[in-house]
């Protein structure tokens, strides 16, 4: 018996190799975050639950960080093998049919209503303004209050289809997330060199959370279309590791025309492409994503009306306060576990204005201290790392850091840091090329 267990040990490192320690590491921080974010949301309280959920998404970073350091990026992608392809496709097949099983009674229990939550009929404005010609982004009256429109081109125009067909806006927003998203992350993941035992596990991954999401938390996305930007942030994520500045372009304006999320993020990954890609690559990259942002929403939307931009920002700030003025000791979304805005709400000086506005400072100053840190460690590592895992690593990173501290942490919104968590995951097991040698072999 001793010897087998002294055996043992070895056997692991020599199946897995010297990063598995790492790997273990990112694979139980990934684990705690969905602990912390689901049955455990909120256990530990509303001050210590937030910070172990954060420390616990910064570790999964850290984990796979560590794990590829001094791993060889390779001269390009991995093979691609007919036979994990045919099967990551079937396991997309049946992982949505359950996902679909799953969600089906929910969205039937749960009628839209603008009294649960505005999302829905607000979308439902924008889209049937546009459909009729009418000026988009103008107060809207038929809600049980007056509100004007701060929701980006892309949070509704994927709807307009969904809208012509009479298709329920839930139902298009599942559909986006399972085909976009899910199928982004398959592409990804059949990029990497993985063993087969982990490749296996970790295309099961995406389907999986979403069902644990739906099964344990039933209301997460019963009233919201959260999936669509769920899938935008997986494109992008996939795209850091792809050669097409398009595609990478293409990604940059999901995101940035549908939530202003990964704004302080973009000049960092820029500058990673113009220093490991040359400044051809990046500033076709930063040229498309101008023209994007310009095409789609600059000239036929905010050209009409400049104020546009600051009016968002003023319903932003309504909406903020709303929130804080409804919250109460102890309940409401502030106290939910999820992010650091209820130590504001309780230890900020002044007014609920003055206490919104500290957050608000802060949340700039973590979001850029979180891409400050992220462009160190490349400096620092940049001879033993690909620049690919810190761009993907860092991307994950400052999410966790910018959803941590935003001024009213949803659950669905959150739940955004947990799939981009999967490629993070998923980049922690990458192998080392083969040898030039077996290659040629090949």
């Amino acid at each position: 018996m001793p010897a087998l267990s002294a055996r043992f040990p070895a056997s692991i490192v020599r199946w897995a190799g010297p990063r598995w320690p790492w790997q273990l590491g990112a694979v139980v921080a990934f684990w705690l975050e969905i602990r912390f974010f689901v049955d455990l949301r909120g256990y530990y309280g509303p001050f210590w639950s937030p910070v172990l959920f954060y420390l616990v998404s910064a570790a999964l970073c850290g984990c796979a960080l560590m794990a590829q350091l001094d791993n060889p990026p390779g001269a390009g992608p991995a093979p691609l093998e007919r036979g994990r392809v045919l099967g990551s496709w079937l396991m997309a097949l049946l992982g949505s049919v359950a996902v679909l099983y799953a969600q089906a009674p929910v969205l039937a229990g749960h009628p839209i209503n603008v009294h649960e939550s505005d999302i829905v009929p607000i979308l439902q404005n924008y889209v049937s303004r546009f459909r009729s010609g009418e000026v988009v982004y103008r107060y809207i009256t038929n809600l049980p209050y007056p509100l004007f429109p701060n929701h980006l081109p892309l949070q509704w125009l994927p709807y307009v289809a969904a809208d012509q067909l009479g298709i329920d806006y839930r139902w298009w927003s599942l559909g986006i997330g399972l085909l976009l998203g899910f199928g982004a992350y398959l592409a990804f993941l059949n990029g990497l060199r993985l063993r087969l035992l982990a490749f296996a596990l970790l295309a099961v991954l995406p389907w999986g959370l979403l069902h644990y999401f739906i099964a344990l938390d039933s209301g997460l996305y019963a009233q919201t279309v959260e999936l669509t930007i769920v899938a935008y942030y997986c494109v992008l994520a996939a795209s850091i590791f792809s050669r097409s500045a398009l595609v990478q372009a293409a990604a940059l304006v999901l995101c940035l025309l549908s939530r202003y999320s990964v704004l302080f993020w973009v000049p960092l990954f820029l500058w990673l492409l113009w220093r490991e890609r040359g400044r051809g690559h990046a500033l076709l990259v930063a040229a498309l994503t101008l023209a994007g942002v310009v095409g789609i929403y600059v000239v036929p939307f905010l050209s009409k009306d400049w104020t546009i931009f600051f009016h968002a920002l003023s319903e932003y700030k309504i909406a903020t306060m709303g929130e804080w003025s409804r919250s109460a000791e102890g309940s409401g979304h502030l106290f939910g576990g999820l992010g650091f805005a209820v130590f504001f709400y309780e230890f900020g000086g002044g007014d609920l204005a003055a206490r919104i506005a500290l957050l608000q400072k802060a949340h700039i100053l973590a979001s850029v201290g979180a891409v400050a840190l992220s462009a160190g460690a490349y400096w620092k590592l940049r001879f033993r790392l690909d620049y690919r895992t810190l761009a993907l690593v860092s991307l994950g990173f400052y999410l966790s850091t910018f959803y941590a501290f935003i001024q009213i942490p949803y659950a669905y919104l959150t739940s955004l840091t947990l799939f981009v968590g999967m490629f993070v995951l998923a980049l922690a097991w990458r192998r080392p090329p083969a040898p030039v040698a077996e290659n040629h072999r090949r």
